[in-house]
């Protein structure tokens, strides 16, 4: 009988290690990541990042496609951005951490204590976080490295860049060669008078757009919900944003129509690449207890469970 309990008692134990192991395995794992994170990922961002930077303010000089003299789709006044440019980035860095921060805190499991509870909704916000502005730096450079190739002037070039020989070339000439001229815009605005293909501010827009409500769709959306209008107008208003930041760039005279629609394309595809590829395995629709914590649940009721007890026991 003694032989029998030793015998039913062994996979407790046995259990207890393998847990310890994967928990030790884990931890391993983890700190693995964060050196390739720390010594590869960060530092290539950031040539990214100052690449995009040199190129916005001029220091990488991008291609100018030239213009014909008298081309009316290229006259039209600037009058603004109904959605401006530090709104439109505030936006898209701010708008995703702070809905995916307040949902994963919403839907977190309710045994959780409130400092567990808090560092779950933080740690499962930023690896979607990362997915999110991993994909929009990828958005980022196609756009500016299209940008650059393309020299595409805009519908108010001959407003912002007062080219000097558009002054006196005559009928429809076409003119390869130029210099901006303006004094009332400064060289920032000039050289980006220029970069008209394809819209950033669409492509931006849709990225985030459309991520959010697919975010709120995979991890907030369920139809046993007392209130399921509630995420459909968040969703709405995601949406809206894109629209309203994309059509605007046609009605302010900021961009041609195909401008526009390879800008949807744009964000459209790496919205994909960030919601397919890159969250592929991530904690969306699903919210796990801290390792400790489970293995931890895990032992205490193999070990102490009654059953077990009952059925080690001589």
């Amino acid at each position: 009988m003694n032989m029998c309990s030793k015998c039913r008692s062994t996979p407790v134990l046995s259990t207890r290690r393998d847990l310890e192991g994967q928990e030790t395995s884990d931890r391993h794992s983890m700190r693995h990541s964060r050196l390739w994170t720390i010594l590869i990922d960060i530092p290539l961002i950031i040539i990214v990042v100052a690449l995009i930077g040199l190129f916005e303010i001029g220091v990488i000089p991008s291609h100018r496609a030239g213009f014909f003299c008298n081309d009316q789709s290229l006259a039209f006044p600037y009058r603004g951005d109904t959605v401006s440019t530090s709104v439109l980035v505030s936006t898209i860095f701010l708008a995703p951490l702070i809905v995916i921060l307040v949902t994963e805190l919403i839907f977190q499991e309710q045994e959780y204590n409130y400092r567990e509870k808090t560092i779950a909704s933080m740690k499962n916000t930023l690896w979607v976080y990362r997915n999110y502005i991993y994909g929009m730096i990828f958005n980022f450079a196609v756009i500016e490295i299209m940008k650059g190739i393309t020299g595409s002037p805009r519908p108010t070039f001959f407003y912002i860049c007062e080219p000097d020989t558009g002054k006196t070339c005559n009928g429809s000439e076409f003119v390869s060669t130029f210099e901006c001229t303006s004094t009332r815009f400064s060289k920032w605005m000039q050289n980006d008078s220029y970069h008209s293909f394809p819209s950033g501010h669409t492509s931006l827009s849709v990225h985030c757009g459309l991520f959010i409500a697919w975010y709120l769709q995979k991890r907030a959306f369920d139809w046993r919900f007392r209130t399921v209008f509630v995420v459909p107008l968040v969703q709405l208003i995601c949406i809206s944003f894109a629209a309203i930041s994309s059509l605007t760039r046609i009605t302010d005279r900021r961009h041609h129509w195909w401008d526009v629609v390879i800008g949807f394309v744009i964000g459209l595809f790496t919205f994909l690449y960030a919601a397919i590829v890159l969250s592929r395995g991530s904690a969306i629709n699903r919210t796990e207890k801290p390792i400790s914590s489970s293995i931890h649940q895990s032992v205490k009721s193999l070990i102490y469970n009654p059953r077990t007890i009952d059925s080690v026991s001589p």
